[in-house]
């Protein structure tokens, strides 16, 4: 992880209190799209992913079927001013709350696919296999 990215993220966790970067309606059309694409390529037991924003943070939601009662929350994306670089928080439903976590890839942040990915192997382990490239 480049050195500006974990400053980034340990000024979030320091409690820096100025502004939060919020991403463009742009890159959240981008995010959205991208995330439920690599969804329905990666992880056949979701039939859709939705990203609910709520100023820098997005929510990621996992639908099982058509049926909205048959949802999982995932987890939670923090914009932190870099289009490839988002602080990742894993849904924990024994908290009812989100956790501060790694990625699968071992660093504090990067692409909302790879949160998706990360969430999905924890919360679909046994459901399915995510397919290979």
């Amino acid at each position: 992880m480049p050195a500006h990215q974990g400053n980034l993220v340990a000024a979030r966790r320091d409690g820096d209190n100025g502004p939060m970067p919020v991403p463009s309606r742009r890159l959240k059309d981008l995010i959205e799209g991208t995330v439920d694409h690599h969804a329905s390529q990666s992880w056949p037991a979701l039939e859709e992913v939705t990203i609910t924003w709520r100023g820098s943070y997005g929510y990621l939601t996992g639908y099982l079927s058509d049926d909205d009662d048959d949802q999982i929350k995932l987890c939670r994306i923090e914009y932190l001013g870099l289009d490839d670089a988002w602080a990742f928080a894993i849904w924990q439903a024994s908290t009812d709350r989100y956790t501060d976590a790694l990625l699968l890839t071992g660093q504090p942040t990067g692409h909302p696919s790879q949160a998706l990915d990360t969430a999905c192997a924890l919360y679909l382990a046994g459901t399915s296999e995510p397919l290979k490239d």
